[in-house]
């Protein structure tokens, strides 16, 4: 396997165990019974894995002009360096910030449906990650040179999806990038989350969790986390929805759905702005391109790259309790949110002109 890896640096490492209160004996004045008391916390325990964070997403195109048009013309997200395989193969790595990238492969085949190559997380002791997995029986792969100059090895989640690890060291190819190409037109500056297709969550959350070591199954650090959805409802096509009974459409509405399930989650301050600037640069439809508050109660933005791979912008806030999930931000500012109702909200909705 060729691991052409190139990528953004991540987050913290997961706290493992809990805090349990010890009840100590403390003595009073004289004569007086000693009273129960819980003792200060302990303090936590290290981190299971040195994993910092999410330092990268790769996913697959068929036209790797058309996806250029996409990351850097409507996400505005400078393209940092290429890279060239052994097979001549040329990939495109745009920034979103000094440790996370997106790269961009021309590998897709017709008909694939599973876009997304391979998540990218960084560590700070690469060697000892690797040890820890190979006494868990993931089976990783020896510690290689990427052709980005970064010590990368590779392991596969019970899906079989790919999840490769890397050290980021001097010299490689993100680190002659630090500290440029931090573009103010970039609508994001994080990559929040990642979704990887998981058809059995059980066995998923546990494999993330105990295996791989994320804290809760999920947490990478410094706030980021990886969804493991077997479905999802945002699919590009929205006016009209697409019916998954539909023999008709049954192709196009499973493609989508494959589409939407390995996304990423990108974190935006002001939703609106997003959303208008994406508008623009896109000439997307409100339809398109629409707010909504979504049931984790954050803003949220769909938006497709021409192969149909899902970028999740979230806004930072969490909306009061007030807002209802599913109501769609007005155009104008100032106006109130439009509570969602029939064909409207998350998903299918009609034109709001």
């Amino acid at each position: 396997m060729n691991l052409r890896v190139t990528q953004l640096g991540l987050a913290i490492a997961i706290f493992a165990g809990s805090l349990s209160p010890i009840l100590v004996a403390q003595g009073g004045r004289a004569g007086q019974p000693a009273t129960p008391q819980a003792a200060a916390p302990q303090a936590p325990a290290e981190p299971t894995v040195p994993i910092v964070g999410i330092a990268q997403v790769t996913f697959k195109t068929a036209d790797l002009a058309k996806s250029r048009a996409y990351y850097t013309g409507v996400l505005g997200l400078p393209e940092a360096f290429t890279l060239k395989d052994g097979a001549g193969v040329t990939s495109a790595y745009f920034k979103v910030n000094d440790d996370q990238f997106i790269e961009i492969t021309p590998t897709l085949k017709p008909g694939e449906l599973i876009r997304q190559e391979r998540v990218v997380f960084e560590s700070s002791d690469l060697e000892k990650l690797r040890a820890i997995y190979a006494e868990r029986g993931l089976n990783p792969t020896p510690i290689a040179k990427g052709l980005d100059g970064n010590p990368v090895f590779r392991v596969k989640d019970t899906e079989g999806n790919n999840l490769d690890f890397l050290q980021y060291v001097a010299g490689s190819k993100q680190a002659q990038a630090r500290g440029k190409m931090l573009d103010a037109g970039r609508v994001t500056t994080h990559i929040w989350h990642v979704g990887i297709m998981q058809k059995d969550r059980t066995i998923s959350s546990a494999f993330y969790r105990d295996k791989i070591g994320l804290g809760n199954g999920k947490d990478a650090g410094r706030g980021e986390y990886v969804e493991l959805p077997s479905s999802d409802r945002n699919l590009e096509t929205k006016d009209p929805p697409l019916d998954p009974n539909d023999a008709a459409t049954k192709d196009q509405y499973t493609r989508e759905l494959y589409g939407a399930v390995y996304h990423m989650g990108l974190e935006v301050k002001d939703a609106r702005v997003a959303r208008d600037l994406a508008q623009k640069r896109g000439k997307f439809s409100d339809v398109r391109v629409r707010a909504t508050v979504g049931n984790n109660r954050h803003w949220l933005i769909h938006l497709f790259d021409p192969d149909g791979t899902r970028s999740e912008l979230m806004e930072t806030p969490v909306q009061p309790a007030e807002i209802l999930s599913g109501s769609i931000m007005a155009k104008n500012p100032g106006d109130p949110p439009i509570p969602p109702g029939a064909g409207r909200g998350r998903g299918p909705a009609p034109s709001l002109r």
